[in-house]
């Protein structure tokens, strides 16, 4: 029997275990390193450009909708022959445009415990009372026997006066960072007019942040407006002029 079998181990084949080289694992790792900072670089560029992108619609919504809350209000202002019921204030020692008309609300709009339908309103830039860097778009509006009294003594330059962010019985905010309000009469030079052309701009959250952390670098902040600028149009046709004194 002897002969008629042979083991299957192979004593005199050596056998090799092969592993990673210090130099190979050290190439590898930098590798890997090179890749995770580009991985991760390419994650912050892909974020960056959505919150960009996220930021300038947040913007552009908030402009159409102080534009259509404006224009509502508009399409019920009551202009008669004295011409403090639509005053367009340019922007002048300082000072933004700003926007005052009275108004009869429809009854679905009106609030029930408030006295007769004519109404004050108005929309103006201010700087925000807490973020003094920040101008927002404020709504003015008042009611009742406020308006009433206004009308009969003729004051009512002194009740728009009364528009301040920090009087929030009769300013509320609409828009946060807008930077300019544009009003324009169509005609130009016919009192009252009959449209008006309004365009608001606005920077989103970011942006201003950003050029609030140095206002003396101009040539970056100009860079940034234009990057973040965003601007919306409406052109508004006015109700026709009262041709009498009498109000609702």
């Amino acid at each position: 029997m002897t002969g008629k079998y042979s083991s299957h181990r192979d004593h005199g084949t050596p056998h090799h275990h092969e592993g990673f080289t210090l130099t190979e694992i050290l190439v590898s790792s930098a590798i890997l390193a090179v890749l995770i900072v580009i991985l991760l670089s390419m994650g912050d560029g892909v974020s960056k450009v959505w919150r960009d992108g996220e930021g300038r619609r947040e913007a552009l919504r908030e402009l159409r909708a102080s534009l259509q809350i404006i224009t509502e209000d508009l399409h019920s202002a009551v202009i008669t022959p004295n011409t403090d019921s639509l005053e367009i204030r340019k922007s002048q020692q300082g000072l933004s445009p700003a926007l005052f008309f009275l108004v009869s609300h429809s009854k679905d709009r009106r609030h029930s415990e408030i006295k007769g339908d004519l109404c004050a309103a108005g929309y103006f830039l201010a700087v925000d009372p807490k973020e003094k860097r920040c101008t927002n778009l404020y709504r003015f509006h008042a009611s009742g026997e406020l308006v009433a009294k206004a009308v009969e003594e003729d004051s009512l330059q002194e009740l728009y006066d009364k528009a301040s962010p920090e009087n929030t019985a009769t300013t509320e905010l609409m828009a946060r960072n807008i930077i300019s309000l544009q009003i324009v009469p169509l005609p130009e030079k016919t009192t009252p007019p009959e449209l008006l052309e309004l365009t608001l701009s606005a920077i989103n959250t970011r942006t201003a942040h950003l050029i609030a952390l140095d206002t003396k670098a101009a040539e970056r902040n100009a860079r940034l407006l234009r990057e973040g600028l965003q601007r919306a149009t409406a052109i508004i046709k006015l109700p026709a002029p009262r041709e009498g004194p009498s109000l609702p």
